[in-house]
């Protein structure tokens, strides 16, 4: 299963891609199915009302289907596409303002928070925490879903989170974007402020110290931020050792 999109450079009084594409209109309108076994290919729409897909389908109306016309073992399968996710929420780090003074004096923008590198090629170093699929169950809600979550947002001068964003991927909610605000007056701590607690543990400090001796490196896992009720939790997926000649090997 394949995303395709509809894509515009031209939609009135809209931002380009923060990125610096000159996209300022895009829409995961058509989801592809093609089959393993004989090559047959059967576009599905996920968005009649796009403009752009209702043009295609009225002048190639053998071509699109509904997208209740999918199977419904593929329907379990629909995934909320990863790059339409993070366009939206790097555009959600200005437009969560909703006072027109603040927006204008952009006195409250979010970024996404940065997370120490867990490669063993670029110790020290710092990326930006991706988003990423997880299942569990979404605050108030009485049963798992499926759903892409949001590298989580931070207020730009301070290493504290601020906000969660999550899209569903689970049908019939699919599609519907959801947002957490942390209270400002309560300390969320960020991932590298997770990070110096976990080197500051003496337990944890000692045997990352004796694994990275002996010619292997230690390599960390991702950082996951789960909420949990009117919590959060924050941990690593996994952290294991590696041989330091078969890292020299892979890069040579």
């Amino acid at each position: 299963m394949q995303d395709a999109y509809t894509t515009s450079a031209w939609f009135p009084y809209a931002k380009p891609e923060p990125d610096g594409g000159d996209l300022n209109y895009i829409r995961n309108s058509v989801k592809v199915v093609i089959d393993a076994y004989n090559g047959t290919v059967d576009f599905y729409v996920t968005e009649p009302a796009d403009p752009i897909v209702a043009t295609y389908r009225r002048n190639l109306p053998a071509l699109f289907k509904p997208l209740d016309a999918m199977p419904p073992d593929l329907q379990k399968h629909i995934r909320y596409p990863e790059d339409l996710f993070n366009i939206q929420a790097l555009q959600y780090r200005a437009y969560h303002l909703d006072a027109p003074e603040v927006f204008y004096n952009r006195e409250d923008l979010w970024q996404f928070p940065r997370e120490p590198t867990a490669d063993e090629m670029n110790a020290g170093g710092e990326t930006r925490m991706a988003s990423y699929y997880i299942m569990m169950r979404l605050p108030g809600e009485p049963q798992t879903e499926f759903f892409l979550h949001a590298a989580h947002e931070r207020r730009v001068s301070e290493k504290t989170m601020i906000a969660w964003l999550a899209a569903r991927c689970d049908l019939p909610e699919y599609g519907k974007l959801i947002v957490y605000e942390f209270p400002k007056d309560k300390l969320v701590y960020g991932p590298f402020q997770i990070e110096a607690l976990i080197n500051q543990n003496t337990e944890i400090s000692q045997q990352i110290s004796l694994w990275n001796q002996m010619g292997s490196r230690v390599i960390r896992g991702t950082l996951l931020v789960v909420p949990i009720g009117n919590s959060i939790l924050t941990y690593r997926r996994c952290i294991s050792a590696r041989s330091l000649a078969s890292c020299l090997n892979s890069s040579a």
